[in-house]
């Protein structure tokens, strides 16, 4: 519309478009002084109007005639054609004007908006604990040494874990639904639909996806003690439910006692059945050699063998010597002679067969000696290791009377008097920065690509 004031009535007359429009006469007088300037403006004006008509010309429809309109061009305005020609601005076009605050601003007063107006506050409850095991028994033969080595208690990290695994696990979950209806403790009617169970009837799969959201156990390395952190929409609720899951984890820690304190019994019954049937086995063995050999002790039936021997030698060397002693004043067919050489006969035989069934190839008295002594000190072993089991069953019945590990508590949950979430200003400015930071990185990578595509 102001390209078309501007329009001299010589190009509108020279144009197209002037062509439709006359413009109003002009008086001889200024006629008269306008010649003066002409001839220095002309080429000023020609270009000036050329570029005019071009951009008047390009505001216009080509379709739409210019015939007919209700005003003339007489530097007036056009009316509601000039006003058309202007292109309308939208919602989409101002969006696009302003990124920042469209980006930014508007979705930092929505989170605001929400937080402080919609948002239910929620509260904290804390409570530590850890979790101790007695430590191994040292090796002492002293007196009072065994009480000494087992008077100990050591952080178990193993133990710890385990409990801290438990507590966010589905049996934890489990067990604390039988006990305390979580969908109304996390879902209750002043909830905001944000922060709360979106589910009515949660699967366990779900129910355990915000409960690991709302249940926190954080285990500290350098000391091993655990920080239980349980949020909820009511300070006995957060309350209620930490005391739950620390007895759960003490239920947890006495089961475990219970296994090992079994485990412990059931090996050392074990053991002790073993060594009692290898004793009687052993008896049984023995008590069948002797059946067989008939001997109660070959020991001492060796001994009295070798005796017998020494005692025949014995004679068998007199009765030689007494034969020579003899021969030399009596005659050689005398019966004193025949005498002695009978006897002397008669011993050699006996000392032959003693020797023959000492060393006899399996019912000599050296095996039988030996087979008895294999027995005898396989009943001995035995014995022995009875004995060794007796003592291990008495010190693990005594170890049952003991806790081998435990759970220490070190705060008690506590009852929350204000709450810590949601925080609406420190929320509200940390959304603004981060929305903030990811605009400029967006602007960041968008200009980068832009002046790349230059």
């Amino acid at each position: 519309m102001k390209i078309w004031t501007r329009l001299s009535p010589n190009t509108a007359n020279s144009s197209p478009a002037g062509a439709a429009f006359r413009p109003t006469p002009i008086g001889a007088s200024e006629a008269k002084q306008g010649a003066k300037g002409a001839t220095t403006r002309g080429a000023e004006a020609k270009a000036g109007d050329a570029r005019s008509m071009r951009t008047a010309t390009t505001r216009l429809s080509p379709t739409r005639s210019t015939a007919g309109l209700p005003e003339r061009f007489g530097g007036r305005p056009l009316g509601p054609v000039g006003r058309q020609a202007e292109k309308r601005r939208t919602l989409g076009d101002w969006f696009r004007d302003h990124p920042f605050t469209t980006w930014v601003i508007l979705p930092s007063l929505v989170i605001a908006a929400y937080l402080f107006f919609v948002a239910t506050p929620q509260y904290l409850t804390e409570a530590r604990f850890t979790v101790r095991q007695q430590q191994a028994r040292a090796a002492s033969n002293a007196v009072g040494g065994e009480l000494l080595g087992s008077a100990g208690f050591v952080v178990s990290p193993e133990n710890i874990a385990s409990v801290r695994d438990f507590l966010v696990s589905h049996d934890a979950v489990r067990k604390a639904r039988e006990r305390m209806n979580l969908v109304n403790v996390w879902r209750p009617p002043e909830a905001d639909p944000l922060f709360r169970l979106w589910w009515a009837n949660p699967t366990a799969e779900r129910l355990r996806w915000f409960f690991r959201m709302q249940v926190k156990a954080h285990v500290d390395a350098s000391t091993g003690i655990t920080d239980l952190q349980v949020w909820s929409f009511s300070p006995k609720d957060s309350q209620e439910l930490s005391r739950i899951l620390m007895n759960l984890s003490e239920e947890l820690v006495n089961s475990m006692n219970l296994q090992i304190r079994e485990e412990s019994m059931r090996a050392t019954r074990v053991e002790l059945r073993r060594a009692e049937q290898r004793v009687t086995d052993a008896r049984v063995a023995l008590t069948v050699f002797r059946q067989q050999e008939r001997a109660v002790d070959p020991a001492a039936s060796a001994t009295a063998a070798v005796s017998t021997i020494s005692a025949l030698d014995s004679d068998l060397t007199r009765a030689r010597a007494e034969l020579q002693s003899l021969l030399s004043f009596a005659r050689p067919g005398s019966p004193q002679i025949q005498n002695l050489q009978n006897r002397i006969r008669g011993l050699e035989s006996q000392i032959v067969e003693e020797r023959s069934r000492m060393a006899n190839i399996g019912s000599g008295v050296t095996e039988q000696l030996e087979t008895f002594a294999r027995l005898n000190a396989e009943v001995g072993l035995a014995q022995t290791q009875l004995e060794s089991s007796i003592v291990a069953l008495d010190r693990a019945q005594g170890d049952t009377t003991r806790q081998q590990i435990f759970l220490l508590r070190i705060v008690e949950p506590n009852l929350a008097e204000r709450s810590l979430f949601p925080l609406p200003y420190w929320l509200s400015l940390y959304a603004f920065a981060s929305l903030s930071l990811v605009y400029g990185l967006a602007w960041l990578i968008l200009a980068g690509m832009r002046e790349h595509a230059r």
